[in-house]
């Protein structure tokens, strides 16, 4: 989960239909912002995108059509989080990564597992947290817990093909290497969060690129 720096809407844009943010100007914009990703799992969304609200509206139209109260999100994500998190962190208003950090590891038998840590924070903080739990660990049905293996492969996979290309760049230091590690923990990256704290703990990256 990353910052969102949401753009503001031209002055003759108006959302007062569904229709209005799941096409057009107001989705692309949608898609722009949240670096065509879920902005909860940092999953690419290119096969299933859905429009989240992260506050429920419960039939409430201000907030149903809010600008402010609408991201990109994976159809995981959203049957995940429902009407559950009202609580969570605005992503427009702070960065999550100041109050979270998300990192990848393998238990004792070899199966990928999700480490959430709380840095700081007060109840939204925590709200957040357990959103994140759900998402990478979800076991309440076989439907979750293979979604959620699906999830963490993935992340997986991105991790290990950054760590190719740091190993890369500490041995050759060309600027070609350095490049491709900027984009990968850029936010337009698939699980930017993870692959940055990576850089934060490594002094000598850290340094260079964080």
């Amino acid at each position: 989960m990353i910052k969102i720096n949401k753009s503001v809407l031209p002055s003759n844009v108006k959302i007062n239909r569904e229709e209005d943010y799941r096409s057009g100007r107001i989705f692309r914009l949608l898609v722009e912002d949240c670096h065509n990703k879920c902005y909860i799992c940092e999953d690419s969304v290119h096969t299933a995108p859905n429009v989240e609200h992260r506050i429920s509206h419960k039939g409430d139209i201000a907030l149903k059509y809010d600008w402010n109260n609408l991201f990109l999100s994976c159809s995981h994500c959203n049957n995940t989080k429902l009407d559950k998190y009202d609580g969570m962190i605005d992503p427009i208003k702070v960065d999550p990564e100041h109050f979270i950090e998300l990192s990848l590891d393998l238990d004792s038998e070899l199966r990928e597992i999700v480490h959430i840590y709380k840095i700081k924070g007060d109840v939204e903080v925590d709200v957040t947290v357990e959103l994140l739990n759900a998402v990478y660990k979800g076991v309440k049905t076989d439907m979750k817990r293979y979604a959620c293996q699906q999830l963490k492969n993935k992340i997986m996979h991105e991790i290990i093909w950054f760590q190719i290309n740091v190993s890369k760049y500490k041995q050759t230091q060309n600027d070609e290497n350095k490049q491709i590690i900027e984009h990968m923990i850029s936010s337009n990256s698939i699980f930017s969060a993870f692959k940055r704290l990576l850089i934060r703990r490594d002094p000598e990256l850290s340094n260079e690129f964080y």
